[in-house]
Formats: C-alpha cells, structure tokens, sequence
C-alpha cells in the first residue's frame, strides 16, 4: 500500500517507520508527512507523541479524531520547506473529503528539535483564495 504522505514509497517503507517508532522523522518535514500520514490512519497517538509538550495543551485532541474519521485524505502538497538549527517551518496544503465536499487545509507549521526530535510546535491556517 502507497503511504499517504505523497512519497510513491510503500506506507511500511515510509510513514510506518516512524508510526511503528522504529525511526525518529529526520527532518521537520518529514515529521509534516508522516503527521498527514497518522491523520490519514487515524493514528492520533502518533500525533499527541510528536507535538512539542510545551503545547500539546493546546491541541483540540478530540475534535482531531472526529475529524480525521470523518475525513478522506485526497493528497498532501509541500509548498515550502524549511530549517535553520532547532527550528522548521513547513507550509503544506493538505486535500481531503468530507460528506463528498472537497476541500483544502493550508497552513505553515512550525517546528522544534529537541534532544534530536523534530516536534510539531504550532500551526497557522493560510486563507485560500478563491477563484
């Protein structure tokens, strides 16, 4: 089976190695990929793991899993990449479904290392332009 996150990798070769814990994501983007991937999977441990503790206080943990069962993830689109020493920033668009309407989430996350592990510090909704 093709991960979710995009990769054209085998989910087991690519997002699953960070699901089972059996690798640290390498980079702040890669951790972006394989959080659309939990959320694709409903694997919403994997989430509450990789957010920075600092603020995980500040993740609607619940609202996550009603939305990720009733979304289907469609595509994961990197726009923009980014790190400088501890720091990432990632810029994605993540497409998916709900009750047969498309839509799109777009946001520019941040990220922190710590102690050698990329964790999801916040993330900011883009508005989408409509046509």
């Amino acid at each position: 089976m093709k991960c979710p996150c995009g990769s054209e990798k085998n989910y087991s070769e690519c997002c699953g190695v960070y699901h089972s814990g059996k690798a640290l994501a390498p980079t702040a983007e890669a951790l972006m990929r394989a959080r659309y991937s939990a959320f694709a999977k409903n694997q919403m441990e994997y989430l509450q793991d990789t957010t920075d503790p600092q603020t995980l206080d500040q993740i609607d943990e619940e609202a996550n899993r009603e939305w990720a069962e009733r979304a289907k993830f469609l595509k994961l689109e990197i726009v923009h990449a980014e790190e400088k020493g501890t720091k990432g920033t990632v810029e994605f668009k993540a497409y998916y479904n709900v009750d047969d309407e498309d839509f799109i989430h777009h946001e520019v996350s941040l990220f922190r290392k710590q102690a050698g592990e990329w964790f999801f510090k916040s993330g900011k909704i883009k508005a989408e332009k409509t046509k």
